[in-house]
């Protein structure tokens, strides 16, 4: 099968993904201080940046992913619905970092925005890993050779969402600075582009 439908499917969700983060930044009502207010949202803005460039790198690294693949097959197309599902959830646990992050619920909102996360992860390794492992599905063994090398630190990210989860019990403030750091982790370039 031909990657065309997967890609035009995933950008789909990446697209309204991403549009509906924006539903939770919300204009002040009824305040006398306009600017004390949007600094009082700065968690529902910080929670936005890191949750859409989180969408954005997935989507970067989806898109270099499949430009090597020559065709793609059911089992890939099953672990790609895995990814997007993981993606349309990400709305969810950026209202819950907007909406409980300085309170005392702030530790359970972090959890959940990294096991989020988390998931992501896990999901796009197991594209990457499946796609550069099934015979056929890139352009050749040498590609895929290359892809694994260049995806050897994916693992680390795994980890960095694990240790963002842990330090939510301490910190949930700190836990989402560790995400954030996690996005500029994978918005390096760690395959290499496709040669057409």
């Amino acid at each position: 099968m031909r990657s065309s439908r997967l890609e035009a499917f995933s950008d789909g969700v990446f697209a309204i993904a991403a549009t509906l983060l924006v539903l939770e930044l919300r204009v002040p009502r009824d305040v006398r201080d306009l600017g004390g207010a949007l600094l009082g949202s700065w968690p529902a803005y910080a929670a936005y940046v890191v949750s859409f460039a989180t969408i954005g790198i997935i989507w970067v690294n989806h898109h270099v992913l499949l430009d090597h693949l020559r065709r793609v097959d059911r089992p890939l197309l099953y672990l790609n619905l895995l990814l997007l599902l993981s993606v349309a959830i990400v709305p969810f646990p950026t209202s819950l970092m907007d909406e409980y992050v300085l309170t005392e619920h702030g530790t359970i909102a972090a959890v959940v925005y990294g096991l989020v996360g988390l998931l992501i992860a896990i999901a796009f390794s197991s594209i990457f890993l499946y796609a550069t492992r099934a015979d056929g599905l890139c352009a050749d063994a040498a590609t895929a050779r290359r892809i694994r090398e260049e995806g050897r630190l994916f693992p680390i990210g795994l980890a960095a969402y694990v240790a963002g989860i842990a330090l939510a019990f301490v910190s949930p403030i700190a836990s989402l600075a560790v995400y954030g750091l996690i996005v500029v982790f994978y918005a390096f370039p760690q395959l290499p582009a496709a040669s057409r």
